[in-house]
């Protein structure tokens, strides 16, 4: 026979065995014990048609179960009345206060000031409830946080600032048109999906985002600032150097039909003096091409462009300059 020393007691293995046996089946019982105290019993629940526990399951019917989250909204405990709202859903998914529950799960949030859990938590009530008499309102709340997070306000995770503003607008402005894409609140979306990226200096996406509002929504009271603003988006991607000469002209274009719709306003002369700007750097380019020509003894070539400056641009600084190298090179030339 073997022996063990344990604190200085002599225990023959096989009695050890059984008090290790005895004291694993004391715990066993004592975790049983503990877990029926705690958790108390289960019961069949006929509405759900599932096993459930009386201590996470709702009460009896949806009135008494969504009255008894409302008490807690109203008394501003939110993570408790979130709580009471979800065991509604989750144990009467198709009670007609199920929307209104998922609906104040988003006040909450709200009011907690987690906008972004707000957003979602609203949209669920579109998404799994698309005929709820408060998707309109809902909506509109949801443009109102779109509105806040393009005013800066920032997402945090564990109290600091990560997620940038912008990005958040952005998704929430869209999801505002996909929604309600002829709703109320669909042309501001649009339109400030386009403000969002001019922000965010993305000028080419903000010029498409401000286009839509022309080709969607002609109608629309933004109509006009959506044609200035596809403009100045498209003046501003011309001034990049990278850009070829092509979103100059298209910038052109848009000012001048910009121009001439609009009666004369502040922004009106804004527009027309980038309109000059532009017209500016246009002739200069032809300018400077017909002076390689001119350089190269290509006079024909040279004259075309001088003609294009002086023809299409008579207002720059450049078409004096056109004209007056037309007529020299003539002369050189005898004619």
């Amino acid at each position: 026979m073997f022996f063990v020393y344990d604190y200085d007691i002599i225990i023959p293995m096989r009695k050890r065995a059984s008090l290790l046996q005895r004291i694993s089946l004391l715990v066993i019982c004592y975790c049983l014990l503990s877990y029926s105290i705690c958790d108390a019993y289960w019961i069949w629940s006929p509405e759900s048609k599932k096993w459930v526990n009386p201590r996470h399951a709702p009460k009896g019917t949806p009135r008494k179960q969504y009255d008894w989250g409302m008490q807690f909204y109203l008394a501003k405990d939110y993570p408790k009345a979130i709580s009471e709202f979800k065991k509604l859903i989750k144990g009467y998914p198709q009670s007609e206060l199920s929307p209104d529950a998922q609906y104040y799960i988003g006040r909450c949030h709200e009011e907690r000031r987690a906008y972004y859990a707000a957003f979602l938590a609203y949209q669920k009530v579109i998404d799994i409830y698309p005929r709820s008499e408060l998707t309109d309102e809902i909506i509109e709340r949801q443009y109102k946080i779109g509105n806040l997070y393009f005013s800066g306000q920032k997402e945090k995770v564990f109290g600091i600032a990560l997620i940038p503003a912008i990005d958040r607008a952005l998704e929430i402005f869209r999801k505002v048109v996909d929604n309600a894409p002829y709703g109320n609140y669909a042309e501001l979306a649009q339109f400030k999906i386009g403000e969002c990226y001019k922000k965010a200096k993305q000028h080419k996406e903000a010029a498409e985002a401000f286009g839509k509002i022309v080709s969607d929504y002609p109608k629309s009271l933004l109509y006009e600032q959506a044609k200035y603003e596809v403009a100045f988006c498209t003046y501003k991607m011309s001034l990049n150097p990278n850009y070829d000469q092509g979103p100059t002209e298209e910038a052109i274009r848009e000012f001048e039909e910009f121009v001439k719709i609009r009666d004369r306003n502040d922004t009106v002369d804004g527009a027309g003096q980038a309109l000059l700007r532009l017209q500016e750097k246009k002739a200069e380019s032809l300018y400077s091409t017909a002076y390689f020509y001119e350089r190269s003894k290509h006079y024909d070539s040279a004259i075309i462009y001088y003609r294009d400056v002086l023809d299409n641009y008579p207002k720059t600084s450049w078409a004096k300059k056109a004209f007056n190298k037309i007529t020299e090179i003539e002369k050189r030339r005898g004619r």
